[in-house]
């Protein structure tokens, strides 16, 4: 289908909202106008030469979750033409592209950092997040496809890896940027690593999940999101990337960027009065000077050491227990170790501080757990790893712009917000069957009367009058973009 034909049925579109209610889709449209997704698109190089604009097939894909559809084809297949005529082909092509992702999600991120007013925030309670997760799959075939370690269930999965950074401000949490990683173990059918063009986001996320670590990924992520002008007092993260070197990176970056995150006892050596211990011997050593806190109900001690000759301070807890997301049905309840170590960069913390800001990693387990359970993220079943790159895009950017009305509009939080946005999509979709329905009755009705008596006039305006007068009560109207 050419342009002129596509913008025709986008002013249809466009005439058909504004006469709407405030509803789901004039929400997500608004959204998408207010965070100028076609500026950014095309500031992205994300544009199309014929057929259908990118910003209505983005605005499609976004929605399949809200319309309870987990595939293109599924949509393709209900007919929904109020939403759009295109046909899944044209969907699988703008996903296989070798478009800038990840300079789209910036951009996005961006705006609603301005319009949100991220920067007028105290750099005191703004955090970046390192956290990874993996993605289970079932395709051998597919591209840069891996066997994965899944901590949740204590063994290797078929897969992949998503090293994900998040911004965590007062209003909630807005993931920024990805990177795959990827094994060495791999199926005996899985493709090897397909080394496409790096000027491509797809193309520059292989070459980094073949060539670089997890805290190399890490890095460059925090790297550009500074070089963004996106502004953090703390960056936090797990016991997994605890590491002298990783954390002695961060403060390069920005000398004030702190550290919080939990410790391990591993081999690393810190220095206590003029002597070195691991972690578990610092315990002993002072783990009779711990105290109850009053601000956390936990028995906490302080202690100020030197790792690789940096000042840095420890907090040992007794009671701290991490929350689960869920129960594994079969799985051994995990047993909470006696005491466990947090680590900061900024020494001038109280105990207490250094535990309450590093509750606030629990957000980024909790964009995982809804993005996968609600907003599809890791449920593209393509072979092309271009295809899970766009795929993993439109998911953090769900997130995000749901979060954006989420704040917008002082909603709970993330989950009810998609839950009414989800089940007003579901009343349009019952509505619009059975005015189809109704639609069709009456046609059959005119067309049957007229030839009856024999009447010559075209019975298709009386239609028309019809369904102009019923669209204006609609519940649900259309989408703009």
């Amino acid at each position: 289908m050419i342009t002129t034909k596509c913008q025709n049925f986008k002013g249809e579109i466009e005439n058909y909202l504004r006469n709407g209610q405030n509803n789901f889709d004039i929400k997500i449209d608004r959204a998408f106008c207010s965070l100028k997704f076609k500026t950014w698109l095309c500031k992205s190089n994300i544009i199309k030469r014929d057929g259908y604009p990118a910003s209505h097939i983005l605005l499609i894909l976004f929605v399949l979750p809200l319309l309870r559809l987990k595939t293109v084809n599924s949509f393709c297949n209900k007919k929904w033409h109020q939403w759009s005529v295109a046909g899944k082909d044209t969907f699988y092509r703008f996903k296989t592209r070798t478009y800038r992702w990840r300079s789209l999600l910036y951009k996005v991120m961006q705006e609603i950092s301005n319009q949100l007013q991220f920067d007028q925030a105290s750099i005191e309670d703004t955090y970046f997040i390192i956290d990874d997760t993996p993605i289970p799959k079932r395709g051998k075939l597919m591209e840069n496809v891996s066997y994965i370690y899944d901590h949740s269930i204590g063994r290797s999965i078929l897969g992949f890896c998503i090293v994900s950074l998040g911004l965590f401000t007062s209003g909630g949490y807005y993931p920024l940027d990805f990177s795959y990683w990827v094994s060495n173990r791999r199926h005996q059918k899985s493709p090897l690593v397909n080394d496409s063009d790096p000027r491509s986001i797809s193309g520059q996320m292989s070459l980094e999940a073949l060539h670089y670590t997890k805290l190399d990924l890490a890095l460059r992520m925090i790297e550009r999101a500074v070089s963004q002008g996106l502004q953090a007092g703390y960056v936090l993260f797990d016991s997994w990337y605890a590491w002298p070197s990783f954390i002695q990176a961060i403060g390069k970056i920005k000398k004030e960027l702190h550290v919080i995150c939990r410790l391990k006892d591993s081999k690393v050596l810190y220095e206590y009065k003029g002597n070195k211990y691991r972690l578990s011997a610092l315990y002993q050593k002072v783990k009779k000077d711990l105290s109850k806190s009053k601000r956390t109900g936990l028995f906490l001690k302080k202690v100020k050491v030197t790792m690789s000759g940096d000042p840095i301070i420890i907090v040992f807890v007794k009671g701290y227990n991490e929350p689960e997301e869920s129960a594994v049905k079969g799985k051994k309840k995990k047993k909470e170790p006696k005491w466990v170590a947090f680590l900061s960069t900024h020494t001038s913390l109280q105990a207490a501080t250094v535990i309450k800001k590093y509750t606030k990693r629990w957000a980024c387990e909790v964009f995982f757990k809804e993005s996968k359970q609600l907003l599809s993220l890791g449920k593209d079943a393509s072979n092309s790893f271009q295809s899970q790159v766009c795929a993993t895009t439109i998911s953090f950017i769900r997130y995000a712009v749901i979060n954006y009305l989420n704040e917008k509009e002082h909603y709970m939080g993330v989950g009810p917000l998609f839950e009414e946005l989800a089940d007003k999509t579901a009343t349009f979709t019952y509505a619009q069957r059975i005015w189809q329905f109704f639609k069709g009755l009456f046609q059959i009705s005119f067309s049957k009367i007229f030839e009856l008596f024999e009447i010559e006039d075209d019975f298709q305006s009386f239609i028309d009058t019809l369904n102009q007068s019923v669209c204006r009560f609609a519940p649900i109207k259309g989408c703009e973009t």
